[in-house]
């Protein structure tokens, strides 16, 4: 998530040419002036969620990535469960060729592929799900309670944050803006909210005291 700024400013304009192409990139996560996130910024929430999942207890031996874009996951992840495998599943074929992700969409993707039970420990879907439209994201809040055995951390812009919370000169405004509570809806069908981003796995056996979730 971007800092926050003022609510007045205008909505982002989508990039030209390939939605995701180098252009998109360029702007959101390669350019010091206009970049949404960097390396440092994911690092500090990876610290966060690794802290976390140690005291929920949650091992992490395989990571799953959705949107792995340029791969601050992977190297965040590495430095906090170094022994993890990780997979990286990126939309954009642009990235694709420049980093060897694995192509696919969160939507109908099967994770098979890349695991024999298709389900992983840990997984990041960070800045996705408002590029998805209804249907295609409750398709995929289904495929990732299918893939997440373990604790899934999700990062989805909402209403709420496009209004108060999120610096609209950094962040896509072209996007499905839905509310917070939507989202919720959905998940709990998979998931136990834990607070922070962080859902655990209903298969996950992870029990909190009432107000340590949300």
């Amino acid at each position: 998530m971007p800092p926050r700024s003022n609510a007045n400013e205008r909505r982002a304009k989508p990039p030209a040419g390939d939605r995701f192409g180098a252009d998109y990139y360029r702007r959101f996560y390669a350019d010091p002036r206009t970049r949404v996130s960097d390396l440092a910024a994911v690092q500090k929430l990876a610290d966060f969620v690794g802290g976390y999942l140690r005291y929920l207890e949650v091992p992490v031996r395989t990571i799953l990535d959705v949107g792995c874009g340029v791969g601050n996951w992977q190297k965040a992840s590495k430095k906090i469960w170094p022994r993890a495998r990780y997979h990286g599943l990126e939309y954009s074929q642009h990235l694709c060729d420049r980093f060897g992700w694995t192509h696919g969409s969160i939507v109908d993707f099967e994770a098979t592929s890349l695991r024999p039970d298709g389900t992983f420990d840990f997984v990041v879907c960070q800045g996705v799900l408002q590029y998805l439209d209804d249907r295609a994201a409750t398709a995929a809040i289904d495929n990732l309670g299918a893939m997440c055995s373990g604790a899934l951390y999700l990062e989805a812009l909402t209403e709420l944050d496009w209004r108060e919370n999120c610096d609209r000169a950094r962040t896509d405004g072209n996007v499905h803006l839905r509310t917070g509570t939507w989202y919720r809806k959905r998940l709990r069908k998979h998931f136990l909210d834990c607070g922070g981003g962080l859902f655990c796995s209903r298969a996950a056996g992870v029990s909190l005291f009432e107000l340590e979730g949300s």
